[in-house]
């Protein structure tokens, strides 16, 4: 193909030579039959050499105004001598004088001209061929990112001012179920659809206005399962100017990122053996319960609960029966207590139930009875049968302590006296008061 071309280009080269000599040839043999120097035909010869030094190249304009030349001179000498008709030997001088001139000068221009064209000519395809291998590399670049974006662990795509997506990667396309193309000019704002539309429009509102934007949401993906993700906006300026022209997006499904940490903090803040709340979550919600009762003039209860007999179980019929024994008294615990009140387990045989919204001493008193008759309630370990029992400690909050361990302390030494008492019952702290040892009831005037 370019064998072809080059053979097309060279014989057009040709012909167009063969025409501007031919040209040249029939305005020298009019000069020469007419009326030599005075002939208006060789007026053509300046305009010969500019047509053949930007058509045909400088060494050919040059050749031809050497020739041109040398026929004036010719034409002059023979108007001289007398072979061709003439106005006398001043006019023939300067008319072939004026004519050399002419094209002496012609040609100095044409060259300069022509030289300061082809250094430019030169310079901007020099500039042009430097676009195009810079072209080449930015799609090169282009490619080579979306390739990067494809594999990327996040979900990538470009949007026009409008938030129409101009772009998207594969993993984008995936986690919707559509083809990349087709997702191509659909808003953004509805692909991600649900209740985030007017957040969503306040997020794009600020990233049109040049700032970054980070947020997470929920949304439903297209299997049904909700996820949350994290979304980055960051806006896309014109080349020219700091003009937004559109954004950048990346999204991130962080669910199981966000589960592992769930699972994390559950393990953390719960009791390995029970699943009950440990004593780290217990501290947090006696906190925020006691800064609420403050705050709403109402009153919490801690109760603190020693099991009987635990030792004697783990000592005789091994950890593994302890265990199982263990687990089943916090089943009942939690089974005997009000749904918004919280049981945890501090370690060993030690619980404690936090009750919220409680009036008066003695609506903690009834949860007490409550925890007491379900723990003294028989159980079967093998074949033998196994009474349990407990004692508990009762503190309200504030009155008794206006922070988490000054009520669980106030709570400890009402344990103390309930198991002075003879265990399996329960006493309410009071600094004034001493306790009977009855199962139930409310204390009597002691000391603690």
């Amino acid at each position: 193909m370019l064998v072809g071309r080059s053979s097309r280009v060279w014989g057009g080269l040709r012909a167009l030579r063969l025409l501007v000599l031919g040209g040249w040839l029939a305005v020298t043999l009019l000069g020469f039959i007419g009326p030599g120097l005075s002939s208006p035909y060789l007026l053509a010869y300046p305009v010969l050499l500019v047509f053949s030094a930007w058509a045909l190249g400088v060494g050919y304009g040059v050749t031809l105004f050497v020739l041109s030349c040398v026929v004036v001179v010719a034409l002059a000498a023979a108007q001289a001598m007398g072979l061709l008709a003439h106005a006398g030997p001043g006019s023939v001088i300067s008319a072939a004088v004026t004519l050399l001139v002419v094209m002496a000068v012609t040609m100095v221009m044409t060259l300069v001209l022509l030289r300061a064209f082809l250094e430019r000519y030169a310079g901007m395809r020099q500039l042009h061929s430097q676009n195009q291998l810079d072209l080449q590399a930015a799609r090169a670049r282009e490619t080579d990112l979306r390739l990067l974006a494809d594999h990327l662990p996040g979900l990538v795509f470009e949007c026009d001012v409008q938030g129409r997506c101009l772009y998207v990667n594969q993993r984008l396309a995936l986690f919707f179920g559509k083809p990349a193309q087709a997702l191509l000019g659909t808003p953004m704002v509805e692909l991600l659809g649900g209740g985030t539309v007017r957040d969503f429009t306040t997020y794009q509102s600020a990233v049109l206005r040049g700032d970054v934007v980070e947020f997470s949401m929920r949304r439903m993906a297209p299997d049904g399962v909700w996820c949350t993700v994290e979304v980055t906006l960051v806006p896309r300026q014109a080349a020219d100017s700091a003009r937004v022209v559109g954004w950048y997006g990346m999204i991130y499904d962080v669910t199981r990122r966000e589960n592992v940490a769930l699972e994390l903090r559950d393990k953390a803040t719960h009791d390995t053996l029970t699943g009950l709340p440990n004593r780290l979550l217990f501290h947090e919600r006696l906190d925020h319960a006691i800064r609420n009762a403050l705050r709403r003039k109402k009153s919490v209860a801690v109760m603190f609960i020693d099991l009987d007999n635990f030792k004697r179980i783990n000592d005789v019929m091994g950890h593994a029966t302890g265990d199982l024994f263990l687990r089943e008294m916090a089943r009942r615990i939690t089974g005997a207590i009000r749904t918004i009140d919280t049981v945890a387990r501090l370690g060993g045989d030690e619980f404690v139930v936090l009750a919220e919204e409680v009036d008066n001493p003695e609506t903690a008193a009834l949860i007490a009875d409550k925890v007491l008759n379900a723990l003294l309630q028989p159980m079967m370990i093998g074949q033998e049968k196994v009474s349990a029992g407990g004692s508990i400690g009762i503190a309200m909050g504030p009155q008794d302590g206006d922070t988490g361990e000054a009520l669980l302390q106030a709570a400890d030494a009402a344990l103390y006296e309930a198991k002075s008492a003879g265990r399996k019952c329960y006493r309410i702290f009071n600094a004034g008061l001493s306790a009977a040892p009855e199962t139930g009831g409310f204390s009597r005037p002691a000391a603690l």
